[in-house]
């Protein structure tokens, strides 16, 4: 009998490869999530002291930019006040905490829905069109921020909260750079698995419509003022959540780290990592907190740096870090693979 590797050989074929490269684009998103958190899980751990503090500063900013992430770069509803809602989250953990007796998982959970709840106010702005929906998200950001500032019987005003306690979740206390980074990391990947699963389903493809065409999205039934609302919620939570995590790390809270300056920074985190990929959230956070502790001797040229890396990556890498890297892998791929081909021509002929 012929076997089929006796065929291959006396017609001189090769078996054709394995087609990974359509195999890696259909993963592509899930392929992105395992190499940036093996990234962000193994560096810090690996390198220890101050930079478990960075990595759990890269962990919170990266959850508040994946809320903004999916608002902007999915479903093209662009805020210029998410970090008012980052600061909601805070307040409200740690009031809860200070003033309730409440432990940190129902205080966090809590923020959330606090946070989501002045989103909700929010989203009701979407009866505005253009660029009248965005300034009045940077206008309701400012009157939050002032709220949480003046109210002092109650914020502290300026002056912050201090004494916050320590996080303990079901007896275990939460106190260590270690411990902080890696709780805050299993949020964070908590967070990014369950936005690639709602991506992939129904309401994730009605968000991704809105964004790509609103008039589209609607002429084929989907119910955009609603998804809107919905999507602004969620990502206004999100950032509810990234906040309940952040007093415990700096063990003080004020209204300056909810300011507008600190929206600004949100957004050039998912501009610069990539709109539209949530890996690439990860990436600009990570970009933007490190930036400034090079240059901590050169404070007062933070801004310009800032500048200067927004102009340079949307001059070079149009679709942000995460899709210079996506192309740079293509173009490898691609030449293994035509090198690849070339070579089994050779091996017919």
């Amino acid at each position: 009998m012929t076997t089929r590797s006796a065929v291959a050989r006396r017609n001189n074929a090769l078996p054709a490869p394995p087609d990974f490269r359509g195999w890696a684009g259909s993963h592509r998103d899930w392929l992105a999530f395992l190499a940036v958190m093996a990234v962000a899980w193994s560096v810090p751990l690996l390198a220890g002291g101050f930079y478990l503090y960075i990595g759990t500063v890269v962990a919170i900013y990266a959850i508040a930019a994946l809320g903004l992430q999916i608002m902007v770069g999915l479903a093209g509803q662009l805020s210029l006040g998410h970090a008012a809602f980052f600061g909601v989250g805070a307040y409200t953990t740690i009031l809860l905490e200070k003033n309730a007796s409440f432990g940190f998982l129902p205080a966090a959970l809590a923020g959330a829905l606090v946070a989501g709840f002045f989103g909700l106010l929010m989203a009701q702005l979407i009866r505005l069109s253009g660029v009248y929906f965005k300034i009045a998200t940077f206008g309701f950001g400012i009157i939050v921020y002032q709220a949480i500032a003046n109210t002092t019987w109650l914020t502290g005003g300026h002056v912050g909260i201090r004494g916050i306690p320590n996080i303990v979740i079901w007896g275990i206390e939460f106190s260590s750079r270690r411990d902080l980074f890696i709780l805050e990391m299993i949020a964070l990947t908590i967070v990014y698995v369950l936005l690639l699963r709602l991506c992939r389903g129904r309401i994730g493809r009605a968000f991704l419509a809105i964004g790509q065409n609103e008039d589209a999205a609607r002429s084929v039934g989907i119910p955009t003022n609603a998804y809107r609302m919905a999507v602004i919620t969620l990502g206004c939570a999100i950032a509810g959540l990234a906040g309940s995590f952040l007093p415990h790390l700096m063990r003080f809270v004020s209204p300056e780290s909810f300011s507008w300056h600190e929206s600004l920074i949100m957004l050039i985190m998912i501009t610069i990592g990539g709109l539209g990929s949530f890996s690439g959230a990860i990436i600009g956070a990570a970009v933007l907190i490190i930036v400034p502790e090079l240059l901590r001797d050169l404070a007062e040229y933070k801004m310009f740096a800032y500048g200067m890396l927004l102009v340079l990556c949307m001059m070079l890498m149009p679709a942000g870090i995460s899709g210079g890297l996506l192309n740079i892998g293509h173009r490898v791929a691609g030449r293994r693979i035509a090198g690849r081909r070339n070579a089994d021509k050779d091996a017919r002929s």
